[in-house]
């Protein structure tokens, strides 16, 4: 439960401390006294998004926190799963700084408001006036009858799987997409892969041929240069060998004379060694050398087509041609990967959706076995708030595809009148009725939910007199169960609480602030009457006051 509520710098409140009790709490004031500013402040801690206008000064932050005491066993999980440490006494604490920058705590932990949503959306419900006209939404409807028939968790489960499978959905439909995309060029791509591998290249294939033909190109220059090398080192009469050869033998007479001429010696006769190895090689080449013009018709063909390739793909070597066709064939693989991940996810989703039809049936039947004791409930409700001929009727229809929320489409059906067919909520329930309506399964659910709180704001809007104390009086029975805060404006209804709180505003040297205090019996009867017969106070109204307080102490 909510057991204080801390308001610092929100809009005309300055600073405001409310002490709630449990059981039945009524909050009334005049129209503009703050009530809708006082439940903005609430939301903040309840994960609302806010900016700096909500800022009393804007030269201070805003701070927004409230008390929470609640059963361990029902929220272990949730502050487990967010590694935070549990408090049976927990403080939820919301800063609006003078920036506009939001900051969110659990017992001094920042968190997310993600998080702090996920919190309190277990421990209080708001229904405000405007929001009567939920009860006419099918979502609203199924998780009336989920929340009644404690399917809640089941729900929960089923629509995780249902996201999972969505998602498989939007995967399979991009992969067909980024497929069909890639279709358009996988022809292409095949031709160009069909043409290089044609062309059988083996790495540095061009730069050879490129070396080969130069060497044909030059052939009768090179012939030459060999012929005449060799004859001159070897084959003729004064050649180069013979001429150092002679002068080696002088040398042989006088190197054992001096170390000079012996190391002359010797460097001739490896000059010798080398130039006849030279020799040797010039001849074998010269002897190999083969001039083929069917083979320098080969190569310019060849080379022709490579360079074809390469000026098709703004490319320089056969290196960068070997790595275009290694990435063409990866593209080829590519497709053929998409193709068989759409397989895949077909059959995923086959199965997915096999499984999902299977767990929304049985949810679809678990809510039709709650169907008549539900309505009863609500018949039963509503002939204690006046509407003796009221008829309810849930009816279901399977819908042809399955949905976040199973396979159902609810519409609850109503009549207030014997005799009248009941219709569809928007076409049979005027605004009070679905007031009535909202506050029987709130009260309903009320025991069926792991709330702490529910506030009513003004859900008695559209009813009076005995129908309002009739509606009064159920809030007060939920109050047995849970905490119930009301803000209202009918005396019928603030009459019914245990304790009653007054919001007001007054102007404080030129501003506007808003004020609240717990109002003592004296104050009651007297804000009762005023709440009768407007401000000024006359006998009867005040004794009608002291009769609805009375009343309500005899019940």
């Amino acid at each position: 439960m909510l057991k204080h509520l801390s308001i610092t710098n929100y809009a005309i409140i300055e600073n405001l401390e409310l002490e709630i009790n449990n059981g039945f709490t009524v909050i009334t004031g005049e129209t503009g006294a703050g009530k809708s500013i006082l439940l903005g402040a609430l939301s903040l801690i309840l994960g609302n998004r806010a900016d700096i206008s909500v800022l009393n000064n804007k030269q201070k932050k805003c701070i927004v926190e409230g008390e929470f005491t609640f059963n361990k066993e029902n929220y272990l999980e949730f502050f487990n799963k967010n590694e935070l440490d549990f408090e049976p006494t927990t403080i939820l604490r919301r800063e609006i700084s003078e920036n506009g920058k939001s900051r969110a705590f659990i017992n001094d932990t920042p968190v997310s408001l993600s998080v702090l949503k996920d919190l309190t959306s277990q421990l209080i419900d708001i229904h405000s006036q405007h929001q009567v006209l939920e009860i006419q939404d099918n979502r609203f409807q199924i998780n009336v009858i989920d929340a009644f028939a404690e399917l809640d968790h089941e729900v929960a489960a089923y629509s995780k799987k249902f996201s999972t499978y969505t998602e498989y959905i939007k995967q399979l439909n991009q992969l067909i997409e980024t497929a069909n995309t890639k279709s358009s060029d996988i022809d292409y791509i095949t031709f160009q892969v069909k043409e290089i591998e044609e062309l059988a290249l083996k790495p540095n294939e061009k730069e050879g041929i490129q070396a080969e033909l130069e060497i044909i190109l030059n052939a009768e220059e090179i012939k030459s240069t060999l012929e005449s090398t060799s004859n001159l080192l070897i084959h003729s009469e004064q050649d180069l060998l013979t001429n150092l050869r002679n002068v080696t033998k002088q040398f042989v007479k006088i190197n054992h004379c001096s170390e000079k001429y012996n190391t002359l010696y010797d460097r001739l006769s490896s000059v010798i060694i080398e130039l006849e190895d030279i020799a040797r090689d010039v001849d074998k080449l010269n002897n190999s050398f083969d001039f083929n013009a069917e083979n320098l018709i080969y190569l310019n063909d060849r080379l022709s087509k490579i360079f074809s390739i390469e000026q098709k793909h703004n490319l320089s070597s056969t290196a960068e041609i070997l790595k275009l066709l290694e990435n063409l064939k990866l593209k080829l693989q590519d497709s053929t990967s998409y193709e068989e991940r759409i397989l895949e996810h077909k059959e995923i989703i086959r199965q997915e959706k096999e499984e999902l039809t299977i767990i929304a049936n049985i949810i679809s039947k678990k809510r039709k076995d709650s169907f008549n004791e539900l309505s009863k409930n609500i018949v039963s409700n509503l002939n204690q708030l006046g509407m003796a001929d009221a008829s309810f009727i849930i009816q279901q229809e399977l819908l042809p595809e399955l949905s976040i929320l199973g396979v159902d489409k609810i519409d609850f059906l109503f009549s207030s009148n014997k005799g009248v067919e009941p219709k569809s909520l928007n076409k049979a329930a005027s605004g009070g009725e679905l007031s009535r309506l909202m506050l029987t399964i709130k009260s309903i659910l009320a025991n069926n939910k792991n709330l702490a709180t529910i506030i009513f704001d003004e859900i008695d809007s559209g009813v009076s007199g005995d129908i309002a104390d009739k509606m009064a009086v159920i809030m007060k029975k939920i109050s047995n169960t849970i905490q119930v805060i009301a803000i209202t404006h009918l005396p019928q209804v603030a009459a019914k609480g245990e304790t009653h709180i007054k919001i007001y505003k007054e102007n404080v040297n030129g501003i506007t602030k808003t004020f609240l205090t717990e109002l003592t019996k004296n104050e009651r009867i007297d804000e009762l009457a005023k709440m009768l017969s407007g401000k000024v106070l006359s006998t009867a109204a005040i004794e009608n006051a002291k009769v609805l307080l009375k009343n309500d102490d005899l019940k």
